[in-house]
């Protein structure tokens, strides 16, 4: 399926490595068997569907619709939520120990297309805090080593959290202290399970997680590779 773009968006995606300045303490856990997606398209890009590790996590793609950046959708409406098998797998980790507390994960992004963080980026006018510049540092998402989380009641009832999605406010950071003592704790929640299960997270956005492995996913990966999957 078609990405929504902006008419004139170079189509051609160039291969570019993904990059960080963040550091983790801690070892990697062992790697265990790795799922592999029944889609061979998406099995030979090195992705596979959230949904295929774990059917009990919620998907809400955000960019399938008007975001606060971009005023229009980024992504076809049944764009599927992908990330590499082996952070999908650290992420059933984390749904696994949120359900210990009444709650599940609800993935707001994913892998996103090069071409899309490009528009995020422009969208953004060029804000390096909350959008990777996709020409210095590419965005993990790209590499499908990054996700945006929040949490949701296991009846897949909403509950108040920090912000809403891309909301580039103060409130927004990890380390903010929000004044209702429930929001404070669901966000100990969600920041503990995703350490634990192997992710880092962004300071400035309480609801990005990268997976702590990336360097092992150095390249980004075009829509164009994957396109003909959903």
């Amino acid at each position: 399926m078609r990405l929504f773009l902006p008419l004139g968006l170079l189509a051609t995606t160039i291969f570019v490595a993904c990059s960080t300045s963040v550091r983790w303490d801690g070892q990697d856990p062992v790697k265990s068997f790795l799922p592999r997606s029944s889609n061979s398209k998406l099995a030979e890009a090195g992705l596979i569907r959230i949904s295929e590790v774990d059917r009990s996590i919620a998907i809400d793609l955000r960019y399938t619709q008007e975001s606060a950046i971009v005023k229009k959708p980024l992504y076809a409406k049944n764009m599927p939520a992908l990330l590499r098998p082996e952070t999908a797998v650290r992420l059933r980790r984390a749904n696994n120990l949120v359900k210990l507390y009444g709650y599940r994960i609800k993935v707001w992004d994913a892998y996103r297309p090069p071409n899309a963080q490009l528009v995020l980026w422009d969208s953004s006018g060029h804000d390096d805090r909350f959008v990777a510049n996709p020409f210095s540092q590419p965005s993990q998402h790209s590499c499908g080593t990054a996700v945006d989380v929040t949490l949701i009641e296991k009846s897949g009832k909403a509950v108040e959290m920090p912000t809403g999605f891309d909301s580039f406010t103060p409130q927004a950071a990890a380390a903010y202290q929000h004044p209702d003592p429930m929001v404070m704790k669901r966000k100990k929640i969600l920041q503990q399970a995703m350490r634990k299960a192997g992710f880092f997270p962004l300071p400035n956005e309480w609801w990005h997680f990268s997976d702590r492995n990336f360097r092992s996913y150095p390249s980004t990966i075009p829509l164009s590779s994957i396109k003909s999957a959903f």
